[in-house]
């Protein structure tokens, strides 16, 4: 039986009429007229929604997701890579030109959106193949980064902020409180970081026309100022800064353009291989930057793998590198010292190096040797041959900290003569050699040495405890004091070894004195006879 059918009735009943049937009957309107009612409808429709898909409300930049204004006196800015960013800033529309046989390059434009990095930012990282501890693979390459976890490859909608894309050692320079925090806890002061603001200001009024630093060694010195720009993390999306930066990078990168790869505007002079080292470990360090904008910059991961390439084949035989990158016996502790901070930033920028790991053994092995390297005995390192000198000492340890042998026992023997020298400053102890005595670290003293002090302050970060704390004092007592009111620095007395003033200028003094100040933050110490893992073992 079906029960849904109703076998009692016996009458059909009649249909009632619609009642829309009904009133179109009346009125008259037939089915041709429906259709064109219809029609007219569907076609006003498609008009309305083509165009809300041509001329789409345009969003505030400036404002959060959802709506709702600002939040807890934070900006939030959304980074939406596209081809062809807007236009926001004059100096992003710099073209980097060559007289090579390179065409002109321009420099791609930047949204609006790009504003300071210590802002909450966040991007897309589909384009920028980011993993979640920071650079992953490449979205368009299998190279990987820096970063733990493999980014997405073909999609995801992962977020992340600026400040995950730069590598951890990296981190604590990219806010105020960050910066102000680890000086603190390190044992600095707030005029710390008022005397880094003070000397970036100082040099952005002394940058030249066409980018660089300097009147002389412009390339070095550029290479040195962009350094103290990106250890306070001002990029070229710095608010402040970001200009100057940019101009300098562009510099740089048209200097390697006209000279396949060579960073000097003279490879026909023996320092050549210092300048070149300078602006390459300053281009590196722009790159990892760079890796977290919406845009690749033309030209930078191009000229930083071309640099190092110049560095790994003018490596010596015996491991070190020489003047002129030459290969003729003689190997320069001075010169491998820049090279070494080079390779570790490109290393850490996740550009193409060759033979990398075969490198860095072989410096390290000349670096250690006492047979035929760098090591003397007894903490202290020589120059060149056997030629023993005090600046070297510190170049060597930090050398050696870096690439995982701060708890050898040359590294501790160099630390030991170090901290001879900053007894020596408040009068604990007389001088116990040459050697000592170049770590005093009297800025106004007749043995002051300002490159052997730069060394010194990273060296004794990395040592921590009593050896930091040391250098901490001097840097206090020594440093600040030595800072004019308009943010330059006083000319030192000592200029031990012609590394002064008078042989760099001006620049290479305010340089290295603010790179000295900044060494709170710059990097997180490596490990250096405490046990910990260093920070840099994440880049080998």
């Amino acid at each position: 039986m079906d029960y849904f059918s109703n076998e009692t009735a016996t009458q059909t009943l009649p249909k009632k009429k619609n009642r829309l049937s009904q009133l179109i009957v009346r009125l008259g309107l037939g089915a041709f007229t429906i259709a064109v009612v219809v029609h007219v409808i569907g076609i006003l429709l498609a008009v309305f929604v083509f165009y809300k898909w041509v001329f789409p409300v345009a969003e505030d930049p400036l404002s959060p997701p959802g709506g709702g204004g600002r939040s807890g006196g934070q900006m939030v800015h959304n980074i939406k890579p596209t081809k062809n960013p807007v236009m926001s800033t004059s100096v992003l529309s710099n073209r980097i030109r060559s007289t090579s046989k390179n065409p002109e390059v321009s420099l791609p434009d930047s949204s609006t959106e790009m504003m300071n990095a210590a802002l909450p930012m966040t991007v897309n990282t589909t384009a920028l193949g980011v993993g979640r501890d920071g650079i992953g693979r490449d979205g368009n390459s299998d190279r990987p980064g820096p970063g733990h976890h493999n980014g997405p490859k073909n999609g995801g909608l992962e977020q992340t902020s600026i400040a995950q894309l730069i590598p951890t050692i990296m981190k604590g320079r990219c806010s105020d409180s960050e910066r102000l925090k680890m000086v603190q806890e390190a044992g600095g002061t707030p005029a710390v970081e008022a005397a880094v603001k003070k000397s970036l200001q100082w040099l952005k009024e002394c940058q030249n026309p066409d980018g660089s630093w300097g009147n002389k060694n412009q390339v070095a010195m550029t290479g040195l100022t962009l350094l103290c720009y990106l250890g306070h993390c001002e990029g070229t999306q710095s608010l402040e800064y970001g200009e100057n930066v940019t101009k300098g990078m562009t510099y740089l990168i048209n200097v390697g353009l006209k000279n396949n790869g060579s960073l000097s505007n003279n490879t026909t002079a023996n320092s050549w291989p210092y300048e070149h080292a300078i602006a390459t470990y300053a281009l590196a360090e722009t790159l990892t930057f760079s890796r977290a904008l919406p845009f690749q910059v033309p030209e930078l991961e191009t000229t930083v793998e071309k640099a190092i390439k110049v560095i790994t084949d003018g490596q010596t035989k015996e491991g070190g590198w020489d003047y002129k990158y030459a290969d003729s016996g003689r190997n320069d502790l001075s010169v491998v010292g820049w090279q070494m901070q080079a390779l570790k930033a490109a290393k850490a920028s996740n550009v193409k190096i060759d033979n990398y790991n075969n490198v860095i053994r072989k410096a390290m092995d000349w670096i250690g040797d006492k047979k035929g390297g760098a090591y003397v005995g007894d903490g202290r390192f020589a120059y060149t041959g056997k030629n023993a000198r005090p600046g070297m000492t510190a170049v060597a340890a930090l050398c050696l900290q870096q690439h995982g042998k701060g708890n050898s026992a040359s590294v501790k023997e160099s630390v030991k003569l170090i901290m001879d020298g900053l007894e020596m400053r408040d009068g604990r102890s007389k001088p116990k050699d040459e050697f000592s005595s170049d770590y005093a670290m009297q800025y106004m003293g007749s043995n002051f040495n300002i490159y052997a002090s730069y060394y010194a302050v990273q060296v004794m970060r990395n040592a921590g405890g009593k050896h930091w704390d040391a250098m901490n004092d001097a840097i206090i007592a020594e440093i600040l004091p030595a800072q004019n009111p308009d943010g330059s620095f006083k000319p030192e007395v000592g200029g031990k070894g012609g590394e002064s003033s008078s042989a760099g200028g001006p620049i290479y003094l305010q340089a290295l004195n603010t790179l000295m100040l900044e060494v709170y933050y710059r990097f997180l110490p490596t490990s250096a006879g405490n046990g910990r893992r260093s920070a840099l073992d994440e880049f080998h």
